[in-house]
């Protein structure tokens, strides 16, 4: 019997010990937008050659099974200032650590990044009536947020091989978490080196570096750097209100400053993206709709050697 592409669902959970998959029946349901079809069974190959008279292929083997999976979800809050957005576990396995504040009137819930002591999540990948189960998963994220558009993250996760097996019912909670909003005047505010610049699109790229390892005796992934980056489109300001050129230039020294997209105004779906050290480099001017536009790269520093180079808000 065919499989409807639309039957297709994510759970997962934080692992208390890697590559060891919590009880599936406690695991989050995720709300996702799009779940990639990926690689199911990626991996290094090798071809097994052998010297012969005549042409043709010779088998490939795989060296080293691993499972590689995208998973798209809406950028926004629980609904609950204080209470992690259901796709926690997805920012958590991406190297940021979770810390919640339930401080009466100022709930919070903040994501750093982390270059020790990283989680790691079992994913259930569901596809109509089948299960895969994705152990020991790490990765990198990103965000698009476009002006008139619906803001996302975006998770590329790496973990351990396993065959698919039957799966006649889906285990896991069901989450829910609060409608996104759109990018625009009224839920949207962004600041750039001070300046509250006309924002027309804003991406960010974790950059972790994901590596799958497969040893004698281990096999694991693991996270071995991180560079964040990103874009931004703004509406050309005057030189007298935002010497844009002025803060790319890096000929006789490097301007740093602060970056940050707070979206949402509800509380519970308010989320801050910022960046306390960023560089800003290259000019692009493009046309949109007859206004000139500035687009710029976005280098996020730490501060020596702390893991600050980003820090997300949820409230």
């Amino acid at each position: 019997m065919s499989k409807q592409w639309r039957r297709r669902l994510a759970v997962v959970a934080v692992e208390a010990q890697y590559g060891v998959a919590p009880d599936p029946a406690t695991a989050t349901i995720l709300e996702v937008v799009m779940l990639d079809a990926g690689n199911p069974y990626a991996g290094n190959t090798v071809e097994r050659e052998r010297m012969r008279y005549g042409f043709g292929n010779f088998e490939q083997i795989n060296t080293g099974p691993s499972v590689e999976r995208q998973i798209r979800v809406p950028f926004s809050g629980s609904g609950t200032a204080g209470e992690p957005p259901a796709y926690s576990p997805l920012l958590r396995a991406c190297a940021l650590s979770e810390t919640i504040d339930n401080t009466v009137d100022s709930e919070s819930v903040t994501y750093q990044p982390v270059s020790q002591g990283m989680d790691s999540v079992t994913i259930w990948w569901y596809e109509d009536g089948q299960v895969q189960e994705i152990r020991g998963a790490r990765g990198t994220y990103e965000i698009g947020a476009d002006a008139q558009s619906l803001p996302y993250w975006q998770f590329n996760l790496t973990g351990l091989y396993s065959r698919p097996e039957n799966a006649p019912t889906v285990q896991g909670v069901e989450s829910t978490i609060a409608g996104e909003v759109p990018i625009n005047k009224q839920n949207s505010t962004f600041s750039m080196f001070g300046y509250p610049a006309r924002l027309q699109a804003f991406s960010q790229n974790a950059g972790n570096q994901v590596e799958y390892r497969n040893l004698v005796g281990y096999e694991g992934v693991h996270i071995t750097d991180r560079r964040v980056t990103g874009n931004i489109t703004i509406e050309a300001p005057a030189l007298a209100d935002f010497n844009a050129f002025e803060k790319v230039e890096s000929h006789q020294g490097v301007t740093l400053g602060a970056v940050a997209l707070t979206h949402g105004t509800t509380p519970g779906n308010i989320i801050k993206a910022e960046g306390l050290q960023a560089q800003a480099a290259n000019i692009t001017p493009s046309d949109n709709q007859g206004i000139m536009h500035y687009g710029m790269e976005i280098r996020y520093l730490p501060t020596g050697s702390n893991d600050d180079d980003v820090k997300y808000v949820f409230t």
